[in-house]
Parts: structure tokens; C-alpha cells; sequence
């Protein structure tokens, strides 16, 4: 994976995104594109999946449907692939209910989704990779709530918090194999999900906003930037890494209350 690709600097690579019709999904499979390299987009709604697919630029994509926490359904997308450089893992749900009520139901899902899906993927991706021995990539969507838990969402921030291990372990087992496994961790995106939230409650994007000192949220397409960054060559000495990109977010618990008359 070592110096610039020939072409788009991601040419000849085969990129699989778990959760690729989602908001930070479909902009993950789209930067990856424009770099040339060829995505499969894999998630639950084959249709949507199919849209992403469809509107890709350059050739070679392909749309699977898929359930991340199913290891025999992991196994089969894998393998009818003759060849995978990239793992983006994107899959994700996001749970609302106060550790008092949730369910053992909900807590699996929630680890399912957000964990359990990705060391499967990785894991088959992973043998993939040591098999045909030339390297390769992985990076999870994982989140601020990694370090800052989220009130009233369950096992969200836990199994995020397990994401960046999962993801610092394997950097260390499988350097040796030119393995690079890292997370990026996302502040508050702005994505349909969020647009929804706001509108249960709209109150609490000004007491979010408050906390940033970039006062907005981070855009799919910049967390695919990231993304895309360490696929490529920048990314070659770049392993074990959680990268926030959240404005600021995990470093304001001192930052002022903004001054009514600069607004």
C-alpha cells in the first residue's frame, strides 16, 4: 500500500463499506470513488445500497445487502470478492433509552451493530488481506462518544469505546502484514438522523452548539475526507489512531458561555 497509486491515488483498489447507504456511509463511498477506487457498498437496505451505487462515479461498484452482526452473511460478502484493499466499517445504530430501561435486547444490538460487525468484517477481510499478502487498509466510523458518554443512549458510547480498542488491538497484531487499522471519531454530523433529532428537540442544538468552539456540526463529506486520507498514501504511517474531527468538541469543558452582544 506504499507510495501513490497509479491514477486516482486509490486506482486498482477495492474498497467494501459496511453501512455504505447511510449519511456518513454514502459520503465515505463517494470520496473513495472520486479517488478511483471501486466500492461495495454493503448494508440492511439493499435498495438504498443500490442508489449509492448507482450514482458513484467511475465503474466497478457494486451494492450487497447484508447483516453486519450475521458472521455467515459477513463471511459470504467477503468471499465473493476476489479481491479487498479497504474496509470502511460505518454500520451503526443509535438506541435512545436510559441505562435504567434498556433492554439486554437493545444493549446486543447496539454492540452488534456498532462492534460485533466489525471485528466480523475485519476478521474475514482480515484473512483475505494476510492471504494475498500485499496490505491493507481499515478505518471505523466511531465517535466523540468514545470518550465523552452520551446520556439516556445506552451501550452507544460503551461500544464505541470498544471500537477504538478493537481497532488499536488489531493495529498491533497486524502491522507485521501492513495492516493499518484506525478510527476516525465524529462530533455531532449533520446527517438526516440528526436533522431528526433536532426536530424532537430543538433545544438541544443550542445547548450542543454551545460546547463548540466551530460553532456547527461536522459534515459527512469532511469525515470522508478523513476517511479517504487515510486510505491513501498519506495514511501509510498512520496505525492504531482514534482521530477526533469534532471541532474542538472533546476540548471545551472550560470554554466561556459565548457573549450575547459578539453573536
Amino acid at each position: 500500500m506504499s507510495g501513490q497509486a497509479a491514477g486516482g491515488e486509490l486506482a486498482g483498489r477495492v474498497a467494501i463499506v459496511p453501512g455504505g447507504a447511510g449519511g456518513i456511509g454514502s459520503a465515505v463511498c463517494r470520496a473513495l470513488a472520486a479517488r478511483d477506487a471501486a466500492v461495495v457498498v454493503a448494508d440492511m437496505n439493499l435498495e438504498q445500497a443500490r442508489a449509492v451505487a448507482v450514482a458513484l462515479p467511475g465503474g466497478g461498484h457494486d451494492a450487497v445487502a447484508v447483516d453486519v452482526a450475521d458472521g455467515n452473511e459477513v463471511h459470504a460478502v467477503v468471499a465473493a470478492r476476489e479481491r479487498i484493499d479497504l474496509l470502511v466499517y460505518c454500520a451503526g445504530n443509535n438506541l435512545k433509552a436510559p441505562s435504567l430501561e434498556l433492554s439486554a435486547a437493545q444493549w446486543r444490538s447496539a454492540l452488534d451493530s456498532h462492534l460485533t460487525g466489525a471485528f466480523l468484517f475485519s476478521q474475514a477481510v482480515g484473512r483475505h488481506l494476510v492471504a494475498r499478502g500485499s496490505g491493507g487498509r481499515m478505518v471505523y466510523v466511531s465517535s466523540v462518544g468514545a470518550w465523552a458518554p452520551i446520556p439516556e443512549r445506552g451501550a452507544y458510547s460503551p461500544s464505541k469505546a470498544a471500537l477504538n480498542s478493537l481497532a488499536g488491538m488489531l493495529a498491533v497484531e497486524w502491522a507485521r502484514y501492513g495492516i493499518n487499522v484506525n478510527t476516525v471519531c465524529p462530533g455531532v454530523a449533520a446527517t438526516a438522523m440528526t436533522t431528526m433529532v433536532y426536530e424532537r428537540d430543538p433545544a438541544l442544538r443550542e445547548s450542543r452548539r454551545k460546547r463548540m468552539p466551530i460553532p456547527r456540526e461536522v459534515y459527512p463529506e469532511e469525515i470522508a475526507e478523513l476517511v479517504a486520507f487515510l486510505c491513501g498514501p498519506g495514511g501509510n504511517y498512520i496505525n492504531g489512531a482514534a482521530i477526533p474531527i469534532d471541532g474542538g468538541f472533546l476540548q471545551s469543558g472550560f470554554m466561556p458561555e459565548p457573549d450575547p452582544g459578539m453573536q
